[in-house]
């Protein structure tokens, strides 16, 4: 009987490391897919508005705002990470679709105004490990039309790229509507952005694309190609701008100084004496 009983539990024993070894094999293959497709993707949090109208307070209330948002752009909607060549893809679809009358969607601009970007700049804002790149910048530019008839405005929306060392132009961000008239720079936009994850730290170029409300197509565009202003930016998100921390040791030194009766050393040494005899007694 106890040999039975022996074999019978050596038998379960085996059986129970053949499915545990058929477990573990089975999870390998996921857990290696797994890690290799693991990747932190771009996340970014933007807010866009007339430059005139932005005070400085204010700007430091935007940055907070960014800093603490839940939501990315990516996830949002006002950014969809596309390569900006199958964005012009997806919208000269859209235009052969309106010309052939499947949309009703006007497809090109106003056939009597035309559209520049006159100029462009960029401010770094915040750099907590004083690493020489930034989590946090902005991008202003001044958006002209001009007309042939007496009508001088205009209602655009701008998308904005980046491409990381002279790669692909990666979209960021979309603006709201605003309107620009004439050659004024009053109406110059600004749009501060914060990286939340997803962007090592390397040099950014910065592109605009200028559309124009209702019409398929790009009114203007502007780059690095333009101006050094959107050139090399020194970017990086949140996960690798840390905030530096300097850590200072105090270290207290106490004199022991003689006094009247004789030195304090003396008495301590006196007390500890006292506390080993006392211990040996025990």
């Amino acid at each position: 009987m106890l040999i039975n009983n022996k074999a019978a539990k050596s038998v379960r024993a085996n059986s129970l490391k053949k499915i545990m070894l058929l477990i573990t094999f089975s999870i390998l293959p996921l857990t290696h897919v797994t890690a290799s497709e693991l990747k932190v993707l771009p996340a970014s949090v933007s807010q866009g508005a007339l430059k005139h109208s932005i005070t400085e307070s204010q700007r430091k209330k935007i940055i907070a705002t960014n800093k603490l948002a839940e939501l990315s752009d990516q996830v949002s909607g006002k950014a969809n990470a596309h390569i900006r060549g199958s964005t012009l893809n997806n919208q000269a679809k859209s235009t052969a679709q309106a010309k052939s009358g499947e949309a009703t969607q006007k497809v090109s601009n106003h056939y009597d105004q035309q559209f520049t970007i006159y100029s462009a700049a960029s401010f770094l804002q915040e750099d907590y490990d004083r690493d020489g790149y930034y989590q946090t910048f902005s991008v202003t530019f001044d958006a002209d039309v001009y007309s042939y008839s007496e009508n001088h405005l205009a209602e655009v929306y701008a998308l904005l790229y980046l491409s990381k060392n002279g790669g692909p132009w990666q979209h960021y961000f979309t603006t709201d509507n605003f309107l620009i008239e004439g050659d004024t720079d009053a109406d110059e936009y600004e749009v501060i952005s914060t990286f939340m994850s997803g962007y090592e730290s390397d040099h950014y170029d910065v592109l605009i694309d200028l559309y124009q409300v209702g019409y398929q197509g790009i009114a203007a565009s502007y780059s690095a190609d333009d101006s050094n202003a959107l050139y090399a930016l020194p970017l990086e998100s949140a996960e690798y701008d840390q905030a530096y921390t300097e850590v200072i040791e105090v270290i207290e030194v106490v004199e022991i100084r003689q006094t009247h009766g004789g030195s304090l050393f003396g008495l301590l040494l006196v007390l500890l004496s006292g506390l080993l005899m006392r211990v040996k007694r025990h």
